[in-house]
């Protein structure tokens, strides 16, 4: 059995290898002609049948500028590959034992070439690191030297336009990466996985320029890789063609076959890799500016009434969270106006969505009603519990009374800013215990020093009491009395408080509860308990001291408020 671990290792010792080394001609050059453009479209594969990967893609080259010896080209593209569930990573079948690629781009990369193809200069342009090389290079190939030997040198000794050949080798070092197959090396880094072995690899090319017909001239070649101080030992061997269009100076279309050929365990194993790059047609790319102006025109026209209905009916409650999906989707695609309707249609739909999808409904109706912009993205920002949010409310202190659901914001320890936060659990000494928003990052124990309000405009999914308001309560006389016997209750001497949570108990003693005082209607004594819950019960029920207190509150909240305030003591 091969290990897969081994495969995908000698799979990335192919990184450098798919792009060929370039070479100069006269008068076959690349185009010099400053912002030129031409775009491809891409093709890789990866493996046959039903384990292999694939994955599409656009390449676009635009002239920059162009001296005699340097030619400037930008080039920007990606690769899309195709995989069963979104991911960054991508492959034809869950099960295959092939390996898959990262998504790659490269924006606004900068290729030096000169303009016989030798490139030069490569900046910001994403590695793929696996079998590809560079995205950005997969349609710069080499063009035939002034120095290439004629196929038939008798042919050309008699002035006949004939095929010409060279030969190229190259020592190169490679390097082999142990992460794990398709991390980037960025994630490797940080893991601290991205140990390098250093070995000697041969590589040997033959190219063949045949004679241009119609200003269309075919390159074709034969590749060759030997790496036997690898481990395991390995080889790729391939051939390709090419046809460049010596009049507008690019290639009209490539295509590379390689086989990598890997011994592990005694068993040879062969991973076949095809790339297909076709210069995009004149037709496709008038269809495609069309599409464009299309869309253009769609994100500015106004709203129909039709529009409106169908997509407020989508964002009701009672539709199903795929329309309503669809619905957000396509009002995104739409510029930004208002619309305060749609606006609430989208702020209710956030209410009732995943905590997943909430935060794009609630950027969504920021975008329709100026507003409530800002209620929109503070609610999108403690809605999800990943990076900064942009406002908090007044620090968290140890007087404060938390619950747990509660949402709050967190000092970022390593970075700047504050996080959205939830409380999870309660402790002793003003410590509790937080979990990002949305549950998916770790439980921490903080000190509530480092936590702050949410704004007023972010709601609350658990009711949160607020703190019992400030009473100024004239002292009472002081009796003397007897000392009380053991067996004695003590009572309390400090004034109780209307709206503070005390213990209520009924006549018989077996009987109590924790609740605040609300108010006492057609003699019964309505009450909310510390869970939020209001709840009655007959005065004729309770204990002669709870009655009394009862009717003392309602006394009190039904007197005339004192129209005489103290200014100065």
């Amino acid at each position: 059995m091969v290990h897969r671990k081994n495969l995908f290792r000698g799979i990335l010792l192919a990184a450098m290898f798919l792009t060929a080394p370039t070479f100069a001609a006269d008068p076959v050059h690349f185009s010099s002609q400053a912002g030129a453009t031409v775009t491809y479209k891409i093709n890789i594969q990866i493996g046959i049948g039903k384990d292999a990967g694939k994955y599409p893609g656009t390449l676009t080259y635009q002239v920059k500028s162009a001296t005699p010896e340097l030619i400037q080209l930008t080039a920007t593209g990606d690769l899309q590959g195709k995989a069963s569930r979104p991911s960054s990573f991508f492959r034809s079948s869950n099960d295959s034992p092939l390996p898959t690629l990262e998504s790659a781009s490269c924006r606004g990369a900068l290729l030096g070439i000169t303009p016989l193809g030798k490139v030069e200069v490569v900046q910001r342009d994403d590695m793929l690191g696996l079998v590809l090389g560079t995205i950005g290079q997969l349609a710069i190939a080499p063009l035939p030297p002034a120095a290439a030997a004629p196929v038939n040198p008798r042919a050309a000794q008699k002035g006949a336009d004939v095929a010409v050949t060279w030969d190229v080798s190259d020592t190169t070092t490679i390097a082999r990466v142990s992460s794990p197959f398709g991390m980037t090396p960025s994630f490797a880094s940080r893991a601290g996985i991205d140990n390098k072995k250093l070995s000697i690899a041969t590589e040997k090319w033959k190219y063949v320029a045949h004679p241009a017909v119609r200003n269309r001239m075919k390159i074709d070649h034969q590749y060759e890789l030997s790496a036997p101080d690898s481990d395991p030992p390995l080889k790729m061997q391939g051939e390709g063609i090419a046809f460049f269009n010596l009049e507008d100076g690019f290639y009209e279309q490539l295509q590379i076959n390689r086989v990598l050929f890997q011994v592990d365990d005694g068993v040879e194993v062969k991973v076949p890799v095809s790339i297909t790059v076709v210069r995009e047609t004149e037709q496709e790319r008038a269809a495609k500016i069309a599409a464009a102006k299309e869309a253009a025109l769609k994100r500015t026209r106004p709203f129909t009434d039709i529009e409106r209905r169908q997509w407020l009916q989508a964002l009701a409650p009672g539709s199903s969270a795929a329309a309503a999906h669809r619905a957000m989707s396509d009002l995104n695609s739409r510029n930004q106006r208002q619309d305060p309707e749609l606006a609430q249609a989208l702020l209710k739909r956030a209410e009732i969505s995943d905590k997943n999808m909430q935060p794009f409904y609630y950027s969504a109706a920021g975008r329709f009603d100026e507003s409530i912009k800002q209620m929109a993205e503070d609610r999108r920002d403690y809605s999800r519990g990943i990076g900064t949010v942009k406002r908090t409310g007044a620090p968290v202190t140890t007087a404060s009374r938390l619950v747990v659901g509660q949402i709050l914001a967190k000092s970022r320890e390593r970075f700047s800013g504050h996080e959205a936060v939830e409380v999870k659990e309660i402790h002793d000494r003003n410590e509790v215990s937080v979990q990002p928003v949305g549950g998916h990052g770790r439980v921490e124990r903080v000190n509530v020093s480092l936590l702050r309000y949410p704004p007023d405009t972010v709601p609350q999914p658990v009711h949160v009491r607020a703190a019992p308001r400030a009473r100024r309560v004239a002292p009472k006389p002081r009796v003397v009395m007897e000392e009380p016997e053991e067996n004695d209750e003590v009572e309390d001497e400090s004034e109780p408080e209307m709206d503070a949570i005390r213990t209520w108990t009924d006549k018989t003693g077996k009987f109590k509860i924790e609740a605040s005082f609300l108010a006492v209607k057609d003699g019964k004594l309505r009450l909310k308990s510390a869970d939020d819950k209001t709840i009655e019960i007959p005065l004729a029920a309770l204990s002669k001291k709870d009655v009394d207190l009862a009717e003392q509150f309602q006394e009190e909240s039904e007197a005339p408020a004192n129209p005489f305030q103290v200014v100065t003591e």
